[in-house]
């Protein structure tokens, strides 16, 4: 079976959506409920096996309302998932994440998906913290740390060649983790020169392209 619909995969996202290891009184920032507010697993791209690139962001964000709708079908396929773990929810699941993926900034706005040769499909995404914080407020260091055991189960199932974390805040959190897997960040700080920017991007692009030759 494929990296993407096997059942490691299938049992980490059901156990991500699962989790109840946080709640309101572990964090006052903490955004859950029952409905659009829970914990969110990832993507994995059908074409991952072949490049094995992981972007890692800080924790999901609340949706602007244009997205209001597409977010609920997202939460619901991911209820169903959490409500019956099996490869048709799964699957149900991947084919709502195909149409909302495009969707997140983190390909639109802050990775250099083009520049490295990649399309969604070929990379995976998780972030830190899998859960919204109210008003997308930086989560507590206690929200990171009841989260790292899902990081690391979700690195260690899908075995990336190289880690890119989207803000250093993702990066000084989690990239310790690594071991010696490659990773850089893409820098997100307002401060940056134009120059800055450009050089950033072109060096992850090049960790990039050198971990998927």
């Amino acid at each position: 079976m494929d990296l993407i619909a096997s059942d490691r995969i299938i049992e980490h996202f059901t156990n991500v959506i699962q989790c109840t290891q946080c709640t309101e009184l572990t964090s006052a920032k903490l955004l859950r409920d029952t409905a659009e507010n829970i914990p969110q697993p990832g993507w994995v791209g059908s074409n991952y096996s072949e490049h094995r690139v992981l972007l890692v962001g800080q924790n999901p964000g609340v949706p602007p309302g244009r997205l209001q709708a597409k977010d609920s079908i997202y939460t619901a396929a991911l209820r169903a998932l959490g409500e019956m773990r099996s490869e048709e929810s799964y699957g149900r699941l991947r084919v709502v994440l195909r149409d909302f993926v495009p969707e997140w900034p983190v390909q639109r706005n802050y990775f250099p998906l083009a520049e490295s040769g990649l399309g969604l499909e070929d990379i995976a995404y998780c972030n830190v913290v899998r859960c919204r914080t109210v008003a997308n407020a930086t989560p507590s260091q206690r929200l990171v740390d009841n989260c790292m055991n899902h990081f690391d189960e979700f690195v260690e199932a899908v075995e990336p060649r190289v880690v890119v974390f989207i803000g250093k805040w993702a990066h000084d959190r989690a990239a310790g983790r690594l071991g010696d897997i490659p990773h850089a960040f893409m820098n997100r700080m307002r401060s940056l020169s134009g120059e800055q920017r450009r050089q950033n991007r072109e060096e992850v692009v090049a960790l990039v392209k050198t971990a998927t030759d």
